[in-house]
């Protein structure tokens, strides 16, 4: 959606949708920090060291990420034009996870305890803010053209997206299956699962029971599996790819370096005569299922493994929801040893 120019003030859509959404988003924080017992004041002392961490890590990140693009275009002054859009949801995530620390820090409490009531909140966050950016920007969380997908008339497997082939798909071309794009063709409304994906994993982060810092890093655990599946539904639009690389998807990038780090806090939090067999273990599947991501990924729309070429993109993108299972449970035994209660003496 295009800004609102009134008088001299420049409107931005989705900044006033965003602005309207922290409203609860700080509430909610207010009250889960209250039920669970932390100092009064905490809340105001995170939102306002969240607002500004969040919006300028997530935007330098973006730039960072754009960094070949940037240079191209001689463009470099985006760094400073924060109105003017470019954000990645790890930064603004990583912003969080600071505010919470310095939070925990000058109130003299525990910053894991302080992130543990922001978790649920920020997934409910998410699930809005991928619903609003989607609807408002036709390029943004957007997958394959239906009629592409579906295309009855291709017989040949190797060519083909789905293993489905009806002959009339009109049942899908809404909302919440697909949207329109600029061209008014109907493509697959990926949004819509990332969306719903978020604020059911609010669920079960909501009912972990863990010791401080354990609903943070089962959030930030749950939340990557999940979401690489996603990002391999993707195309075109507002993909960000590693600088200097046309393939590697930055979001992709983040989610394994988010599990790799809780991986890491997790082994760490484990008697020292006690980590490398899980480490190991946990490693290798980790390491197989990102080869089984990785190959579905060049296989699934690109069609590059000859091998393979017959198995349709839903059929790789069945095996990368199978992947990231796979992934998620590999880690949470790890996660359920090093975040265990210990019993009350």
């Amino acid at each position: 959606m295009e800004p609102i120019q009134l008088g001299p003030l420049t409107i931005y859509p989705f900044g006033i949708f965003i602005a309207v959404l922290l409203i609860p988003f700080f509430l909610l924080i207010s009250f889960r920090m209250k039920k669970n017992g932390l100092k009064q004041g905490t809340a105001s002392w995170f939102a306002l060291l969240a607002l500004p961490l969040s919006v300028i890590l997530a935007h330098l990140l973006y730039c960072l990420m754009s960094i070949d693009m940037l240079i191209d275009g001689e463009d470099l002054g985006l760094f400073f034009r924060f109105p003017g859009g470019g954000y990645l949801l790890w930064g603004a995530i990583a912003g969080l996870l600071l505010a919470a620390k310095f939070t925990g820090m000058i109130t003299k409490q525990s910053g894991a305890e302080i992130m543990d009531c922001v978790a649920v909140p920020t997934l409910l966050m998410i699930a809005a803010i991928r619903l609003v950016a989607g609807l408002l920007f036709k390029v943004n969380g957007v997958g394959v053209e239906l009629e592409v997908w579906f295309n009855p008339e291709e017989t040949d497997m190797a060519n083909r997206l789905s293993i489905f082939r009806p002959e009339n798909w009109s049942f899908f071309e809404r909302f919440p299956f697909a949207v329109q794009d600029f061209y008014e063709v109907w493509v697959w409304a990926v949004f819509s699962l990332q969306a719903a994906f978020a604020a059911l994993a609010a669920i079960p982060v909501s009912r972990v029971k863990a010791a401080p810092g354990g609903k943070t890093t089962f959030f930030l655990l749950l939340y990557s599996c999940g979401s690489l599946l996603m990002e391999c539904m993707l195309i075109g639009g507002e993909i960000v790819y590693l600088p200097f690389n046309g393939f590697v998807k930055v979001n992709e990038l983040f989610c394994a370096i988010a599990i790799l780090s809780v991986f890491g806090i997790c082994i760490h939090r484990l008697p020292k005569g006690q980590r490398l067999k899980p480490a190991l273990i946990t490693l290798v599947q980790f390491i197989l299922a990102v080869g089984i991501i990785i190959v579905m990924e060049f296989a699934a729309f690109e069609k590059k493994i000859p091998e393979i070429a017959w198995l349709p993109a839903d059929g790789c993108h069945l095996l990368v929801l199978l992947a990231c299972i796979w992934m998620f449970l590999a880690f949470r035994s790890v996660w359920k040893k090093a975040y265990a209660l210990q019993p009350a003496q």
